[in-house]
């Protein structure tokens, strides 16, 4: 049994370990097994440093089942990004429920390129959603969600199957606003729509409504609650029933926690 478990992990890292030469599936056949609906996300973990420049991202794993080992590759424009370095955090779902160490590599060597693998060493498998590993950059701009692309991802099973992943998503990079803030609409005047910016600093409800001159309620495009970050929302100079409002002047107003402002706009036909 413990030559079984030994002999798997080796096969997993080696598979994993194919992501240092920026090909993840060569050589590899992709059996199909456990986590075919299986998916990565990479979403950021804190706002840059003024000084420093340095940007933390996080990479996680969704519908993982019976995990054994992954391996991705993301790549970044060198131009605008230094990479530092690569961790697996303390409770990344792999050692999530035993504790034990992973075998873990990460790998710079072709530009504008970062390779990831790690396996589990305990031979009993993970599943769930969870965190991976944390990705450290140095960058003098503005982080946006276009400046990465994740790609040959797998993720090896329990039984050794391999599965490609399809599904990768990149969350949004820019900075955290650092307070509330409502924009005045664009285009205005307008016709037939319009868009509505604003930005949270922090997690909450959202409650932002159209009303006429007189105050009566038009139309409500927001009521939910939404997490810190900038946002966009159109409307298209409709009521709650769908039906075309009249020309003229009307108010929008936003409420968060403690946060109010109104302003005005022009639809114009």
């Amino acid at each position: 049994m413990q030559t079984r478990v030994i002999t798997s992990i080796c096969a997993a890292f080696v598979l994993i370990g194919q992501a240092f030469a920026g090909e993840m599936t060569r050589g590899l056949t992709i059996t199909g097994g456990r986590n075919a609906g299986a998916s990565l996300k990479l979403e950021r973990l804190n706002d840059p440093d003024a000084e420093s420049g340095v940007l933390k991202l996080l990479v996680s794993v969704a519908q993982a089942d019976d995990l054994k080992g992954y391996g991705f590759s993301l790549q970044y424009d060198p131009a605008k990004y230094e990479f530092v370095n690569a961790a697996e955090l303390e409770e990344n779902l792999l050692k999530s429920g035993s504790g034990q160490e992973t075998l873990f590599l990460s790998s710079n060597r072709t530009p504008g390129q970062v390779d990831i693998g790690a396996v589990k060493i305990d031979g009993r498998g993970a599943s769930g959603d969870g965190k991976l590993v944390e990705l450290v950059f140095r960058t003098n701009g503005t982080p946006l969600s276009s400046d990465f692309q994740v790609s040959e991802s797998v993720l090896v099973d329990m039984d050794g199957a391999v599965d490609m992943l399809h599904h990768a998503e990149i969350g949004d990079l820019k900075p955290l606003p650092d307070r509330f803030n409502l924009e005045q609409n664009m285009p205005n005047p307008f016709n037939p729509s319009t868009a509505i910016g604003y930005q949270l600093p922090e997690a909450g409800m959202v409650r932002l409504a159209i009303y006429n001159l007189i105050g009566q309620e038009v139309r409500v495009l927001v009521n939910e609650r939404r997490n810190a970050g900038s946002f966009t929302v159109s409307w298209d100079g409709t009521d709650a029933m769908g039906r075309r409002v009249a020309s003229g002047i009307y108010l929008y107003r936003i409420q968060a926690g403690s946060f109010s402002a109104t302003k005005r706009m022009l639809l114009l036909k």
